[in-house]
Formats: C-alpha cells, structure tokens, sequence
C-alpha cells in the first residue's frame, strides 16, 4: 500500500474515532439525563403516595382519592415510558460504545501497519547504506592494490 493511501487511510480512522468518541459522549450524557428524570419521576411517586397515606380517614373525600389514584396511575405510566427511554438510551450508548471500540481497533491497525511500513524502508535504506560503504571500501581497496602493483612495476623497471 502507498504510504500517501496509508497516511489517507489512518487520517480517516482518527477522523472516524473521535467522531463516535464524541456521540458516545452525547449518548452517555442523554442516559444520564434521562435516568435524572426517571429518579425524578419516581420522587414524584413517593411523594404523592405519602400525601395519600398522611390524610385521616375522616378528611379522606371519595372523589379526591379517585382523583389522586387517576394520577398516580398516569404518573406510573410515565415512569414506565421513562424506564424504557432510560433503557433504549443505555443500548445506544453500548452500541457506540462498541463502535468507539471498532474505530480504535481499525485506528490502531492501520497504524500499526504504517509502522511496520516505514521500519521495513528503515531497514531496506540501512541495507542499502551498507551496501554503497561495502562497495565503496571494495573500490578503495582495488585501487590501493592497482595503485601498489603499478608503484611496485613503476619501481622494478627503475633498477639496474
């Protein structure tokens, strides 16, 4: 793979990584507000159920308890719907939470492969470093021995 399509690749996934990070946080922050609500839903519950029990037998008015009891049976229902909501939201977040996971993975993945990529032209360049010094020592050395063989034929033809 080219390096450029690489460098594409994992911009990408960062890109994708930190955009489910930040929906994970959204959802978190809506399943925390909506269990809030739901707490808040079922202190309504005790509160109104306590009202009903603090009352005497003699204050008691037939219609306001039928009235009462109306509420506290629409006030149920809307904690029903809250603890669905609460448990929809707490399966978006683990869903995003799951896909944060999968985004990290595939980041992480190309990453490393990008590492490897440049260790291996590391190494090839590294190899090819040694290989121009060996052949420049070669070369010195061929021409030291030229060099010495022709001082020495230089030499030889000198003496008498």
């Amino acid at each position: 793979m080219k390096p450029a399509t690489l460098r594409l690749l994992i911009e990408r996934a960062r890109t994708s990584s930190e955009a489910a990070q930040a929906l994970h946080a959204r959802l978190r922050r809506s399943e925390d507000q909506a269990r809030a609500h739901l707490e808040m839903l079922h202190q309504y519950v005790r509160e109104y159920e306590d009202r009903g029990r603090c009352r005497t037998g003699d204050d008691r008015d037939p219609s306001a308890d039928r009235n009462q009891a109306a509420f506290l049976a629409r006030l149920q229902l809307a904690v029903d719907t809250q603890a669905a909501e609460v448990q929809s939201r707490v399966a978006a977040a683990a869903a995003a939470a799951g896909e944060v996971a999968l985004c990290l993975r595939r980041r992480k993945s190309l990453e490393t492969l990008d590492e490897r990529r440049r260790a291996q032209e590391q190494r090839a360049a590294a190899r090819r470093d040694q290989k121009n010094t060996d052949e420049f020592a070669q070369r010195a050395m061929e021409r030291a021995a030229t060099t010495g063989l022709q001082h020495d034929a230089a030499g030889a033809g000198k003496e008498p």
